[in-house]
C-alpha cells in the first residue's frame, strides 16, 4: 500500500466503568427484589461485607446508603444497629411524583384529567374491596363534612379527607398514592371560596350520600358513575375562570377576578349535584 494513500484515523469509543458502588448497591438490591432477602434481615455488618467483597468500607457504606434512599434497608447507628431490609413505602413515590408536578409546573387542567380517571376507578374498587372498618371511616367522614358545611374554613380539609377515605377503601396502593399527591396539589392550589357558595355545598353533601350508598351496597357501577359526574362537577368550581385550566398548579389562583368567581359558582351550582345518584 503506498505511504500516501489515505488511512482513516484509528479510534477507540470511550469505555466507561460502573462505580464499585453501584454495582454492589445493584447485587444487594436483587437479593432484596426477588425476595431471597426478607424484610427485617440483618445485612452482614460492613466490615464482612468489605471482606466479602473485597471493597473499601466506605465503598460499602455508600452502596447501603444508596439502598436506604431508595428505603429498601434501614440503617440504625450505634451497638446493635446496622443494615436491615424494609419493605418500600410510598413516601418515595410520593415525594418523586410532588416534585415532578411541581418542578414541571403541570397545569390544573391536567391534574383534574387525572384526578377524575383515577377517583372514579377508585370509587368503583372500594364498592369491591370495603371492609367494615373501611365503611366505618366513610361514615365518619361523610358526617364530618356535614358538621363542616357550614365553616367554610373547615370544609375543603373535611372535604379531602372524605375523597382519600375512597380512595383508600379501594385497596389499591399505587391509585392510592398516586391520588395523594394529585388531589392535596390540587386541594392546595383551590382558593376556599370557590366553595364558599351554600347550594353548592349542600349538593356535594347529596352526591357523597349517594357515592357513600353504592360503596357500602356494593354497587361498583353506580359508584364510579357517580364519583365521574362529582369530580367532573367539581372541576367546574374549581376553575375561577375560562382559562384557569391552563394555569400552572403552582401559579397563586388568586389573582383571578371576581366576574371568574361569579361564572363558576353559577355553573358549579348547575352542574355539581346533576343526575349524580343516577
Amino acid at each position: 500500500m503506498p505511504d500516501d494513500e489515505f488511512r482513516p484515523p484509528l479510534t477507540v469509543s470511550r469505555i466507561t466503568t460502573p462505580k464499585a458502588s453501584d454495582v454492589l448497591a445493584d447485587k444487594l438490591r436483587g437479593h432484596i427484589r426477588s425476595g431471597a432477602w426478607p424484610e427485617g434481615l440483618a445485612l452482614p455488618a460492613e466490615r464482612q461485607l468489605s471482606e466479602q467483597t473485597g471493597l473499601s468500607r466506605a465503598i460499602v457504606r455508600e452502596a447501603l446508603r444508596i439502598l436506604e434512599h431508595e428505603g429498601l434497608v434501614e440503617i440504625r447507628p450505634g451497638r446493635g444497629g446496622g443494615a436491615r431490609v424494609r419493605r418500600p413505602t410510598g413516601d418515595g413515590l410520593v415525594r418523586q411524583l410532588e416534585l415532578f408536578i411541581w418542578g414541571r409546573n403541570i397545569c390544573a387542567d391536567h391534574l383534574h384529567d387525572v384526578r377524575e380517571a383515577l377517583e372514579a376507578l377508585a370509587a368503583r374498587m372500594a364498592a369491591c374491596n370495603r371492609t367494615e372498618a373501611d365503611i366505618a371511616d366513610l361514615v365518619a367522614r361523610t358526617e364530618a363534612v356535614e358538621a363542616a358545611a357550614d365553616d367554610v374554613s373547615k370544609y375543603p380539609d373535611a372535604n379531602l379527607a372524605w375523597h382519600m377515605s375512597v380512595v383508600r377503601a379501594s385497596h389499591n396502593e399505587l391509585v392510592v398514592n398516586f391520588l395523594e399527591v394529585v388531589a392535596r396539589a390540587i386541594h392546595r392550589a383551590i382558593k376556599v371560596r370557590a366553595f364558599d357558595c351554600p347550594d353548592v355545598r349542600a349538593q356535594t353533601l347529596a352526591i357523597h350520600r349517594a357515592i357513600l350508598a353504592a360503596i357500602v351496597a356494593g354497587d361498583a357501577d353506580a359508584a364510579q358513575r357517580r364519583m365521574a359526574r362529582h369530580v367532573t362537577a367539581a372541576r367546574v368550581v374549581a376553575f375561577m375562570q375560562t382559562d384557569a385550566a391552563a394555569i400552572p398548579i403552582g401559579a397563586r389562583m388568586s389573582s383571578q377576578g371576581s366576574g371568574g368567581t361569579e361564572r363558576a359558582r353559577a355553573r358549579g351550582k348547575r352542574s355539581i349535584g346533576r343526575k349524580g345518584t343516577k
